[in-house]
């Protein structure tokens, strides 16, 4: 674990230029829905543990985030408390795993206003009318 902090701590003390994104974000899509990453991170990144290029230093590049799943991989079996699961490259190679990043940096975290959201009216108009909404 002591190992896992220092790497990371060393990527995150760099200084990370943009770099072209070599993943593809289509691919990288379904991937994220195949290995049932959206149970935790949400459809949008946002999920309870959010994941996006705002909120997650890991996704800072693409040599970060994938140092950091090769590290899960390796880590994971003494850190019982993380409930993420193990992607070492058996499981999710490296072509997978920089198409997801390339989905993940491609989200765009800038949900409608609650005003332009048909379905958040109706739940709201619910609430004002003491939870009696449209019962049709």
């Amino acid at each position: 674990m002591k190992e896992l902090r220092i790497i990371l701590a060393l990527f995150l003390v760099q200084q990370v230029h943009a770099q072209d994104v070599s993943g593809d974000a289509d691919k990288g899509e379904q991937l994220f829905y195949d290995f049932a990453c959206y149970s935790c991170h949400g459809y949008g990144g946002t999920g309870r543990t959010p994941l996006s290029s705002e909120t997650s230093g890991i996704l800072s590049s693409e040599s970060l985030f994938l140092t950091y799943l090769r590290l899960r991989a390796d880590q994971n079996p003494v850190n019982p408390n993380n409930s993420m699961p193990n992607y070492g490259a058996s499981t999710l190679s490296d072509r997978q795993a920089l198409d997801i990043y390339a989905y993940l940096v491609a989200l765009d975290d800038d949900p409608p206003a609650v005003a332009d959201n048909p379905a958040m009216q109706v739940l709201l108009n619910a609430a004002k009318a003491g939870g009696k909404g449209n019962e049709n």
